[in-house]
């Protein structure tokens, strides 16, 4: 890269300065002279305590001072050579600059010195410090060995790293600021280093793999030799200018002359802002049945919603959308969950629409890109109230993080989504990656009483009943309160299934090739694993994808399923995609793609693929991707077609979820699903740290469902025993559904063999109702109101009830 080029960079602050022992060349320390460098301070440490050596190791040499003089006088050097008195000129002129970021290897507080000296403030951070706490406001320098003016007693062994002992620790290893260091060299469009000869291997190891040599520059000593180790390593990394840090101040002096920076434009082209345009005009039936049948959303219409809309409606006011903003507003990142088709991108649009309405700057995320990553550390210096739209966070919990670390003190804040079951297992690392203890959680799958009410109004009004318009309310409303368990995602499955309707999608799909069908099918399976739908990742995962060669008359054969986008596929509808699936989809065509995809992801390798081969083999997302009929034996055969494979046959998640499928499937092979268990236990205590959490909670659930079909009820009590101690352990420690998703399966066992129990093996069953029924009370909204926890309560408070009316003397009250 161009030096002036690389300035200019920095003046505009999109260059990232990166100091060594060089860099204080013609400063002055406490001393009286200039810092020394690491060589040449390893060789005065030498002489001063009697050692002649021909190496330069700083890390012996200083060890070998510590033991003639002691820890304590070492100390006492190190602030006398390191502590700056006054920086010269060309340390201000650099200084002066806007970095992106600044690093340095060297103890000294120079750069903050001349930082100062220009009336900028620079903050030292080391290593030990957390970045969220710094990178919010002000520019930061890292001393990634140890800053001076930090040296207590004890830190020449631990975070100054100067002895050997301290050199046998990597400062960056396991911080989170070696992976803003990744970041900063990804992202600036210029990396200069000054004075730094690339020495340290963890360093150089990061430099080379974020691929910096087209935009590095090294600033090198004019007498630096041909032949030198610097000469020749430092090429490696980027271009070496050997005319000292007295002319490279003098070039940022010339250069900043005639360059002003460029002005931070306020246009966004990665970030999508959200401006929504609200029409007071009335949907027409033709807008509805687009809406329902094909996802055909129009954003004009959100403001019509079930709240301010006498009669005719475009969407329901939902409950969760008003919580939602709530929480958004009192300074809370949120998450909506849902199964696939459960509302939750409509949702996300009316949210926003109304954060719209509160003064939020609302923007959609739907990649992550340098580009991204540069307009959102704009967003956030502008430091306006702003919201971040994701849905389908997963696949972006490093740009979270990298958001996260540096909001703090911002009116910033995450709305997401996500699918129930995949949040489930990444909730842990999203929290992480927000750096919260806690983020608001609003579950979409079920639709209140009012908002069941405003369907079937709504349904009603536009004619989507069929054969279901001549029922009383009552009947619609059981409709979709107990037929379809209170989901929307449901209720459309239904209306699909009205002749009239299920005989227009398939002759929709009748219409397409087969190898566009292919192609479809593969869309749909990615879709409901929970991806987004980037062109590469389809064509990477299908083999001989035709999507690159799509017709003009394919492309108008399935634009009633997608629309295209630059490198995205947006699909309309995931029910109606669920529908073709489940219920219309052939399954020997659909079992091929799957698996092939699948194999594919295999030999590609990487997390994307391995996210997508552990989204497929999840039985709950599995279920959405197979056809009804003959579901048993298609799950039986993925699974086993997959069993071999590398990263299937020693996973613990694995054989879980093909226990799982077979549990949900009622399959009788008690004992083999047993063996999958005891396979996922087995590989689970060969990973380092592994919770085994869900396969506790799953084998609970297990262990009951196995007593349920026992006969011997001394047998099945003894199964109900070790059940019992797994889930009072889970609802003691977690604050979390599952284990009263499992707990409930105890009522299950109680009615089986409840009349043949022993009034103290009764009593024991009561109090576990009691003990379970106490701490879902001390729960947390929403998890005290998740439908999981509402059952478990009210199927253990019946039994109890029951129990206690075949046994009504006193009873204990403990369960344990």
């Amino acid at each position: 890269m161009d030096l002036t080029e690389a300035i200019k960079h920095a003046i505009d602050g999109n260059a990232v300065l990166f100091v060594g022992s060089g860099f204080s060349f013609g400063a002055t320390s406490l001393s009286g002279d200039s810092p020394l460098s690491g060589r040449a301070f390893a060789r005065h440490l030498y002489e001063a305590a009697g050692v002649e050596a021909e190496d330069s190791d700083l890390s012996i040499a200083s060890q070998m001072y510590v033991a003639e003089f002691g820890e304590a006088r070492l100390a006492q050097v190190c602030r006398e050579m390191f502590t700056i008195r006054a920086a010269a000129d060309h340390h201000r002129k650099i200084a002066s600059l806007p970095w992106q970021r600044i690093y340095t290897t060297n103890y000294d507080d120079l750069i903050e010195k001349a930082a100062g000296d220009t009336g900028a403030i620079v903050t030292s951070v080391t290593p030990s410090d957390p970045p969220e706490r710094f990178l919010s406001s002000g520019r930061v320098c890292l001393h990634i060995n140890g800053l001076i003016t930090r040296l207590a007693v004890g830190d020449l062994s631990s975070n100054f790293k100067l002895t050997f002992e301290s050199y046998l620790r990597d400062a960056l290893e396991g911080s989170p600021w070696q992976s803003l260091l990744r970041q900063d060299f990804r992202l600036a469009r210029a990396v200069i280093f000054v004075g730094y000869s690339m020495y340290d291997l963890d360093l150089a190891r990061i430099a080379h793999a974020e691929d910096i040599k087209d935009k590095a520059i090294f600033i090198a000593s004019p007498s630096l030799k041909q032949n030198s180790p610097d000469s020749l390593r430092l090429p490696l990394f980027g271009d070496l200018l050997k005319i000292g840090v007295t002319a490279f101040a003098e070039e940022v002096a010339n250069v900043s002359l005639g360059y002003a920076a460029k002005p931070q434009s306020e246009d966004y082209i990665a970030l999508q802002r959200i401006n929504p345009t609200i029409s007071i005009a009335q949907p027409s039936n033709a807008d509805v049945e687009k809406l329902f049948l094909y996802g055909d959303l129009k954003p004009e219409l959100l403001g019509s919603n079930s709240s301010n809309s006498a009669s005719r409606y475009y969407v329901i006011d939902r409950r969760e959308i008003a919580s939602a903003v709530a929480s958004l507003n009192a300074g809370q990142d949120v998450v909506l969950t849902s199964e696939l088709g459960n509302g939750k991108t409509v949702a996300l649009r009316q949210i926003s629409v109304t954060l719209s309405e509160h003064g939020w700057s609302v923007f959609n995320i739907t990649q992550d890109s340098k580009l991204i990553r540069r307009e959102l550390s704009h967003l956030i210096s502008a430091n306006v109230p702003t919201i971040l739209l994701i849905d389908g966070y997963i696949p972006f919990i490093e740009l979270i993080d990298y958001v996260a670390l540096r909001r703090i003190g911002k009116q910033i804040r995450f709305l997401l989504t996500s699918r129930s079951h995949v949040h489930e297992l990444y909730l842990d690392r999203l929290e992480t990656a927000l750096k919260v203890k806690s983020v608001a959680e609003y579950d979409l799958n079920m639709l209140a009483k009012e908002d069941a009410r405003c369907l079937v109004s709504m349904i009603d009004t536009y004619g989507l009943w069929a054969e279901f318009s001549s029922r009383p309310d009552t009947d619609r409303l059981k409709l979709i309160a107990h037929d379809s368990g209170g989901q929307f995602h449901q209720v459309l499955l239904k209306l699909y299934e009205a002749p009239q309707i299920a005989t227009k999608v398939k002759a929709l799909f009748d219409e397409i090739r087969p190898s566009v069908r292919k192609v479809a099918i593969a869309i749909f399976i990615l879709k409901a694993a929970g991806f987004n739908l980037e062109k590469a990742l389809i064509n990477d995962l299908l083999e001989d994808s035709v999507l690159i060669r799509l017709s003009n008359n394919d492309r108008e054969s399935v634009r009633f399923l997608w629309a295209d986008s630059g490198g995205y596929i947006r699909l309309k509808s995931s029910v109606l995609a669920e529908y073709y699936l489940t219920s219309q989809g052939d399954a020997g065509e659909v079992l091929a793609v799957l698996s092939g995809m699948f194999k594919r992801a295999q030999r590609l390798g990487g997390s994307t693929s391995e996210y997508f081969m552990r989204s497929t083999m999840t039985y709950s997302a599995l279920q959405k991707m197979l056809p009804k009929l003959g579901l048993r034996a298609a799950v039986v055969a993925f699974y086993e077609d997959i069993q071999n494979t590398a990263f299937a046959k020693r996973n613990p998640h694995y054989w879980l979820q093909y226990a799982i499928a077979r549990m949900s499937l009622e399959d009788t092979e008690f004992e083999k699903i047993g063996n999958y268990f005891k396979a996922a236990y087995s590989y689970a205590k060969s990973i380092n740290n592994y919770d085994t959490y869900q396969i506790d909670n799953h084998f609970a659930r297990f262990q009951l469902q196995e007593a349920c079909r026992l006969a011997n009820s001394e047998d099945a009590f003894d199964i109900y025993t070790k059940a019992k101690a797994i889930l009072l352990k889970q609802t003691l420690r977690e604050q979390k559904y599952q284990p009263y998703s499992a707990a409930a399966g105890v009522a299950d066992f109680a009615r089986v063999h409840g009349e043949r129990l022993s009034s103290k093996q009764a009593s024991d069953i009561v109090a576990f109702c009691d003990t379970v029924i106490e701490r879902v009370s001390r729960l947390k909204s929403p998890v005290r109101d998740h439908r999981y926890v509402v059952r478990c309560r009210s199927e253990l408070s019946a039994m109890k009830v029951w129990l206690e009316s075949l046994w009504p003397s006193d009873r204990g009250k403990s369960a344990e």
